[in-house]
């Protein structure tokens, strides 16, 4: 007889453990949401759990032993919210991101815009709300940095994220002065809904593209995030976060940088490349020549702007300045009316000016 027929046989071995479906507790009287919940649900391969009755009219806080939670920003109440938890909403809803604040940092979903973003949450075996979001955006941001106050800043910045969205580009305008008192108030929509900075300064960890992008404020095609009139509270606010976030949703990020010191040089370096306006005056050219150093080691091009009245031509400015010019931006006698008119970005579409715009984005790789 041979050695093998005395050989123990192998147990045939057992199929691997089916991964369990997660559970899901949403605190909601509102059917559509329900609704919307449940194909999310549906698509994860996630199971929705029953509330016990009257558990959203009543504040209750979701029930243990889903994986997830889900609360309607109408029924999240302070003290009843778990860690974890995902605040809901639609983008008609007011203060939701302040809302999350008060809560403590919740992740935020507005539906149906986030419905994939909360769909891969929910998926079997992905991360929680403080994941990475996916992999990197491939959007580019553009600042725009002021040599002297006055000189435009703000102004091209419109126009630069005006012309693209209107190139059929998903593109956003991002206020970064906070000492401005609002980039909304240049484009004359300050009493329009919408985000604003103060509703992000609570904020903590990943913002994800799919939560912002439908709360953002937007004039036509562009969407825009401006600060307010609200004096500052010490708080600082997540630029890193969000802009990182807007570069997963837009094509250019366009970003207001305000006049250049040291703030704005810390909000430069999240840019890809930055615009440095420049009055043709020689105190403009030997500002622009500080702010030079003050961008030192970042990618950075020369806006000469405005009449030139101190015979300073691009050759010189660039010679002073170190920086390789970008393009140049013509005076127009019409803007400052049609900037307190709000009818800034009207302005900015007129043939020359247009021209204008349209060479510095192709001169930053930003054109179509």
């Amino acid at each position: 007889m041979s050695t093998a027929a005395h050989l123990p046989v192998p147990a045939p071995a057992l199929p691997a453990p089916a991964a369990r479906a997660r559970t899901v507790r949403l605190v909601s009287d509102d059917a559509g949401l329900r609704a919307t919940v449940e194909r999310i649900c549906a698509a994860a391969g996630a199971d929705l759990l029953a509330d016990p009755p009257g558990a959203a009219s009543q504040g209750a806080a979701p029930g243990t032993g889903a994986d997830t939670d889900l609360v309607d920003v109408r029924h999240a109440v302070r003290g009843r919210v778990r860690p974890g938890t995902v605040l809901v909403g639609r983008p008609e809803d007011p203060g939701i991101w302040d809302r999350a604040a008060d809560l403590g940092g919740c992740a935020v979903a507005v539906l149906p815009d986030a419905a994939g973003w909360l769909a891969d949450l929910l998926t079997a075996g992905s991360g929680g709300p403080g994941g990475s979001g996916g992999p990197g955006g491939t959007g580019r941001v553009l600042g725009v940095l002021g040599a002297v106050g006055g000189a435009g800043t703000s102004t091209l910045a419109c126009w630069l994220a005006d012309r693209a969205a209107r190139e059929d580009r998903p593109a956003v305008l991002v206020d970064g002065d906070r000492a401005g008192c609002g980039i909304d108030v240049l484009l004359g929509l300050e009493d329009q809904d919408g985000l604003r900075w103060p509703d992000l300064l609570r904020i903590a960890g990943t913002v994800h593209a799919e939560q912002l992008w439908p709360a953002m404020a937007r004039t036509g095609p562009l969407r825009w995030l401006s600060w307010d009139r609200s004096l500052p509270d010490g708080a600082a606010a997540p630029y890193a976060a969000v802009l990182e976030a807007l570069r997963r949703a837009a094509a250019l990020v366009v970003v207001d940088l305000g006049r250049a010191g040291p703030g704005a040089a810390d909000t430069a370096a999240l840019c890809d490349e930055v615009l440095v306006l420049m009055p043709r005056t020689v105190r403009g050219v030997l500002a622009a020549r500080w702010a030079a150093g003050l961008l030192a080691g970042a990618t950075t091009r020369l806006v000469p702007a405005g009449l030139n009245v101190a015979d300073v031509d691009d050759a010189l400015a660039a010679a002073t300045t170190g920086l390789p010019v970008a393009g140049a931006l013509r005076f127009s006698g019409a803007v400052p009316e049609a900037a307190e008119t709000g009818r800034l970005l009207e302005a900015g579409r007129s043939r020359r000016l247009a021209r204008d715009v349209a060479g510095l984005l192709e001169a930053v790789g930003a054109s179509r």
